[in-house]
């Protein structure tokens, strides 16, 4: 009988020690985390993730769905652990830029911060229980020296605060700094903003419209855009309300459907430079923490395949707000997605409880769902080889598809088993 070649060899004792993969992962590219429990603070198994971030200033934590526990809870644990070991001071929503600056004014000016967040923070995200850690920890903060500052990024102004409060806080500010604006056209445009923010059939007659439109126009001539936010936070920021109407702008002409081609694109632009303001103007130096779906944070999507020709149509033609955040910051940013093999989540559209069929086992899922980890981490960063290839694997609402996955994120936090979130 031959002789068992050394490489052979060591490669059965590896198989012997470690779960043996059917394809060509890397095992020496998994990170083990032993647990997504918001409660658990031995942050030793987050060490690989601190080597992965290094310098960068911007963090951006994904999701499959907005429809999942299990990730709400593993995010969570990384923010504590973000903030309290890695120095990140500010958490950003996909939220209504406006509707978190009042949330966080209210707060810390002692409104508890889960009263305030009803009607205003992105609901799949204020009525979930797995949330209730996140929202505590931040109120433990408040009044402390090492507070968790929140904000948001998002252009759409779809909360009870933006309908309600939003065009007053504006008129007040106007009135202090241009009030020849507050004229008969600004009674329409606080009409039509309303109006569009409650409503997305709803149109305006071709006058509201270009009353609304021209207003917009002069708004944006008298505001100066890179206007930082003062001592008593936004609401006293020309920055800041210049960016609230670009938002408007962004959101009414995507609502009336005045835009050709992909119209998410638009949104995720203005998503994008909302955050970029927040970065450079709001919080300049701080580092930041963004929360959104996988798809917003992505650096890009033009190259992944699924087999849905309509998903494919909206990947090849839509630009992420990942991508001008990092065209903006470059190596600044790490983009984290979350992923699943098997297990079941909550579709946000219309509250059904929807099966996670298990993963191919040829697919970034199923290979790591082949090792005895419930949770892990890849640094895309550092991929060499098979993970720089075309792999299969999830970015959205778990649809499989084909990527060179480093090209679209810079890491990857893996669940087993996803759970939907409770309500």
């Amino acid at each position: 009988m031959n002789p068992v070649p050394v490489t052979r060899l060591l490669a059965l004792l590896l198989c012997l020690s470690l779960p043996c993969l059917s394809q060509q992962i890397p095992l020496k590219s998994i990170t083990a985390i032993k647990s997504i429990d918001p409660a658990d603070t031995d942050f030793s198994d987050l060490k690989g993730l601190k080597v992965a971030i290094g310098n960068a200033r911007i963090v951006m934590l994904g999701e499959q769905t907005h429809g999942e526990g299990s990730t709400y809870l593993a995010k969570t644990r990384l923010i504590k652990y973000l903030h309290e070991q890695l120095g990140f001071e500010v958490l950003a929503f996909e939220s209504g830029f406006y509707d978190m600056a009042r949330i966080w004014e209210n707060t810390r000016q002692g409104s508890p911060f889960r009263q305030e967040i009803p009607g205003s923070l992105f609901y799949m995200y204020a009525g979930s229980k797995q949330m209730i850690p996140l929202f505590d920890y931040i109120q433990s903060k408040v009044q402390q020296p090492d507070s968790l500052v929140v904000t948001g990024f998002e252009s759409q102004h779809s909360g009870e605060k933006s309908k309600t409060q939003m065009l007053p806080d504006f008129e007040k500010f106007l009135k202090s700094r241009n009030p020849d604006l507050v004229d008969a056209d600004w009674e329409v445009f606080k009409k039509v903003a309303v109006a569009t923010m409650s409503s997305r059939p709803y149109r305006p007659s071709a006058t509201e419209k270009k009353i609304f439109l021209d207003k917009l126009t002069e708004l944006k001539k008298v505001l100066p855009s890179g206007e930082g936010s003062p001592a008593n936070h936004f609401i006293a920021s020309a920055g800041f309300w210049y960016r609230v109407v670009c938002s408007l702008e962004s959101q009414a002409i995507r609502y009336w459907e005045m835009i050709p081609g992909n119209e998410m694109s638009v949104r995720d632009l203005q998503m994008a430079e909302n955050l970029i303001w927040l970065a450079e103007k709001a919080y300049p130096g701080k580092k930041i923490i963004v929360w959104a779906h996988n798809v917003h944070n992505a650096k890009t999507t033009h190259e992944l395949k699924t087999d849905i020709a309509g998903i494919n149509d909206f990947f090849s033609s839509y630009t992420p707000m990942g991508a001008t955040v990092y065209q903006h910051f470059g190596q600044a940013v790490y983009n984290i997605g979350f992923t699943g093999y098997s297990g079941s989540f909550i579709d946000f559209n219309d509250g059904k409880l929807l099966p996670l069929a298990p993963a191919a086992a040829e697919s970034i899922e199923g290979q790591l769902a082949q090792t005895t980890y419930n949770y892990a981490f890849i640094n895309y960063r550092k991929a060499k080889g098979w993970l720089r290839q075309t792999q299969n694997g999830m970015l959205m609402d778990y649809i499989p598809g084909k990527a060179n996955w480093p090209e679209i994120m810079d890491g990857v936090f893996f669940i087993k088993n996803p759970t939907p979130v409770d309500r």
